[in-house]
């Protein structure tokens, strides 16, 4: 899978139909194109994912708070074609599928860069990405 897809209402959309994969090493970059908020907690547009063919994932975001002492949780599901659930980013490294920025000071925006993990054996299956948060 190839190319940068959109994010809008929690869901990432894969570009697979409008461009042929070049290589199966290429990652597939999804970018989310509004602001998404939960609670006090906003990440902002332009957050993007990249999954890699080892079964690697990035998060490279953007996130703030209008109250200190607050933390933006996130679960990351990976989802086929027809928006069937394929399973789910996992932190690296651990099993947990919560990622976790804390944000301690009420308007600062802070850069959030995690990394992610997940069944390799998923990664031409994947055609969107599905968020659920928490702050």
């Amino acid at each position: 899978m190839l190319g940068t897809a959109v994010l809008a209402a929690g869901l990432i959309v894969s570009p697979a139909a409008a461009a042929p994969a070049a290589a199966d090493t290429d990652p597939s970059v999804f970018t989310r194109k509004r602001a998404m908020t939960a609670g006090d907690c906003r990440i902002s547009p332009g957050a993007t994912w990249t999954l890699d063919p080892d079964g690697t994932a990035r998060l490279d975001a953007k996130v703030s708070s209008t109250s200190g002492d607050d933390a933006w949780l996130m679960w990351t599901y990976l989802l086929d074609e027809d928006g069937a659930v394929l399973g789910q980013i996992r932190v690296a490294g651990g099993s947990s599928t919560k990622f976790v920025k804390n944000l301690p000071n009420a308007y600062w925006t802070y850069r959030w860069r995690a990394k992610g993990q997940f069944d390799r054996d998923l990664f031409d299956l994947v055609g969107w990405i599905r968020l659920s948060r928490h702050c």
